[in-house]
C-alpha cells in the first residue's frame, strides 16, 4: 500500500469512528471532511517529509474514576492525521507479530479501545480456566503505560519488526516532538496510533511469559496468566515483571495479585450481565427485573460498582427506562468521569427533559467546575444535543469562554453554545473575544460561533480563508459555503 492509502484510511476513521468517541470535535471536523480532496492534496506533501511534528498539542485531563485522570493528546487534524497515517503504515508490517491471545488494537478494527475486543478477551479468559479444574489466575497490568514507553526502544523494535527506515524516523521525530511540545511523555494517549505502537513494545513481555509455559491473555497492558499453582504463577510473574523493567516498564503493585480457582472464577463472572443479555434478547420481563436489582446491588455499596452501574445505565437507555434516572441526575456531579454516559441515559428517557435541564442549571449554578473540565464539556455538548436554550448556560458559557485559565476543549463547546443560542448582543461580544484571542482552536470555534448567530460577515471570512499558513483558512472557506453546520456527535 502507498502512503496516500493509509493516509485516506486514517482520515475515515477520524471522520467516521474516532469523532464519536472521546474527544469529539463541535462541528465532527465537517470544515475539513467537505474539503477533503484539497486537505488530501496538502496531507499528502506534508507525511512525505522526512521530519515532521505536532504544531500545537494540548493535554486533557481525562477522569479515570472520581479523582485520578490520564492525560489524553489532543491535536490540530493535520497532526492528528499524520501520526495515524505512521501508525497504520507501521502496523501493516507488525500486526502479523502480535500473538492471537492480544485482544488490544489490531489493524482489522477501526478503534485503539473496543469494549466488544475487552469483552472477548475475558471470555478467552473464562473459557481457560474452565478448561482445566486445576488451573488458577493472576493479574497484572502497568503504570502509567503509555507514559513510561521509552521512544528509543521503540525505534529499535519498530526497526527489528521490519518497518521501513523512514517511516521509523519519521514517527521518532513525530513522538520527540509530541513530548518537546507538552508536558506529557512516552506516546499520545487517546488515539488508535498509540495503541498499535504499544503492542510492539510488549512483544518481549508476551513472549517471556509464553517461553515460561504460562498460558495469558492481554488487553492493552491488561494480562490475566494462567497456572496451576501459586508458585508457578509467582515465578511466572516475577520473571515476566524482569522483562517489563528491561523496557523501563513498572507493574502496577495495587493491580497484581494471584488469586486461587474460587476467587479467579468470581473475578471472572459476567454470569448476571450474560442472562440480563439474554433474556432481553429473547423480550422475556425478567430482563428488567435481572437488571433493576442488579442496579441496586451495585449502588448501595459505597463506591457504587462502578462496572454494573454503567452495564445498567446502558441497558435502561436501549430500553427508555427511568429506573436508574433519579439517582444517576442526583449523582451528576460526583460520577463527573462517567457523566456523558448519565447524560445521554436521562436524554433518552421520555418526559424528562425538564429534569434534565434543571440538573444542568443547578451543578453549573452550585459549583465551580474549574477543575472538572469533563463535566463542565459534557453539559454544554448535553445542552447542544438537546437543543436547551437556558439563559443560565449561556451566562456559564460565557464565564468559561473568556476564563483562559481553562482548557481549551469547554471554551470551545461554550463558543458553540452560544452561537446556537445567541441574542442580539452575543454577536459583538463573540467578535471582541475573537479579536483578542490566541489560541486557534478557540478562534476556530469563534468563527463558527459568529457564523451561527450572523455576525461572521463575508470580508471577515475571506480575509482568514487567505491565511495560508494557518488551519483556519479551512474553516473559513467551509463557513462561506455552509448553511448549516452539524451538531457534535
Amino acid at each position: 500500500m502507498e502512503k496516500e492509502d493509509y493516509l485516506e484510511r486514517a482520515a475515515r476513521r477520524l471522520f467516521f469512528v474516532e469523532v464519536r468517541r472521546e474527544l469529539p470535535d463541535i462541528i465532527n471536523f465537517d470544515d475539513v471532511k467537505e474539503q477533503w480532496g484539497l486537505y488530501r492534496d496538502r496531507m499528502v506533501k506534508h507525511i512525505s517529509t522526512p521530519h515532521v511534528a505536532p504544531a500545537r498539542v494540548e493535554i486533557v485531563e481525562h477522569p479515570k474514576n472520581p479523582i485520578s485522570v490520564r492525560p489524553l493528546a489532543r491535536f490540530e487534524i493535520k497532526d492528528r492525521l499524520t501520526y495515524e497515517t505512521l501508525a497504520l503504515q507501521a502496523s501493516h508490517t507488525v500486526d502479523r507479530l502480535i500473538p492471537a491471545n492480544v485482544f488490544s488494537y489490531r489493524l482489522k478494527r477501526t478503534q485503539v479501545h473496543s469494549v466488544n475486543a475487552w469483552l472477548a478477551m475475558r471470555e478467552r479468559a473464562r473459557k481457560l480456566l474452565m478448561s482445566d479444574p486445576a488451573l488458577m489466575m493472576a493479574r497484572t497490568d502497568i503504570s502509567a503505560f503509555y507514559e513510561n514507553i521509552d521512544i528509543n526502544i521503540l525505534n529499535l523494535d519498530l526497526l527489528q519488526a521490519g518497518v521501513e527506515d523512514p517511516v521509523v524516523e519519521q514517527i521518532n521525530s513525530f513522538l520527540e516532538g509530541f513530548q518537546h511540545q507538552s508536558e506529557a511523555w512516552g506516546l499520545p494517549q487517546g488515539s488508535s496510533a498509540s495503541g498499535a505502537l504499544a503492542n510492539i513494545y510488549l512483544l518481549p513481555f508476551d513472549e517471556y511469559i509464553r517461553q515460561s509455559g504460562i498460558k495469558h491473555v492481554r488487553y492493552s497492558d491488561d494480562t490475566y496468566l494462567f497456572g496451576s499453582n501459586w508458585e508457578s504463577l509467582r515465578s511466572s510473574l516475577a520473571g515476566a515483571n524482569q522483562a517489563l523493567r528491561a523496557r523501563r516498564l513498572t507493574p502496577s503493585a495495587p493491580k497484581t495479585e494471584i488469586l486461587n480457582r474460587d476467587k479467579s472464577i468470581k473475578y471472572l463472572d459476567d454470569h448476571d450481565r450474560n442472562l440480563i443479555a439474554y433474556f432481553h434478547s429473547l423480550g422475556k420481563p425478567q430482563a428488567k427485573e435481572l437488571l433493576s436489582r442488579l442496579f441496586r446491588d451495585a449502588t448501595a455499596k459505597t463506591p457504587p460498582y462502578e462496572r454494573d452501574v454503567k452495564f445498567s445505565l446502558t441497558r435502561f437507555r436501549h430500553s427508555q427506562d427511568a429506573t436508574a434516572a433519579s439517582w444517576a441526575l442526583a449523582n451528576l456531579k460526583e460520577l463527573h468521569h462517567i457523566s456523558d454516559q448519565i447524560l445521554r441515559y436521562v436524554e433518552a428517557l421520555p418526559g424528562y427533559r425538564t429534569h434534565l435541564v434543571n440538573t444542568l442549571e443547578a451543578v453549573v449554578s452550585d459549583y465551580s467546575l474549574l477543575h472538572y473540565p469533563f463535566l463542565e464539556r459534557n453539559i454544554l455538548h448535553c445542552a447542544l444535543r438537546q437543543d436547551v436554550r437556558s439563559k443560565i448556560l449561556k451566562d456559564n458559557a460565557w464565564n468559561v469562554l473568556r476564563d483562559r485559565n481553562r482548557p481549551n476543549y469547554p471554551r470551545e463547546f461554550a463558543a458553540r453554545y452560544i452561537g446556537r443560542n445567541s441574542d442580539v448582543p452575543d454577536g459583538p461580544l463573540l467578535k471582541m473575544q475573537y479579536e483578542s484571542e490566541h489560541s486557534e482552536a478557540i478562534q476556530r470555534a469563534l468563527l463558527i460561533a459568529m457564523h451561527e448567530c450572523r455576525y461572521a460577515s463575508d470580508s471577515l471570512l475571506r480575509g482568514v480563508e487567505k491565511m495560508p499558513d494557518s488551519e483556519l483558512s479551512w474553516t473559513a472557506r467551509y463557513l462561506l459555503n455552509v448553511s448549516e453546520i452539524p451538531l457534535p456527535v
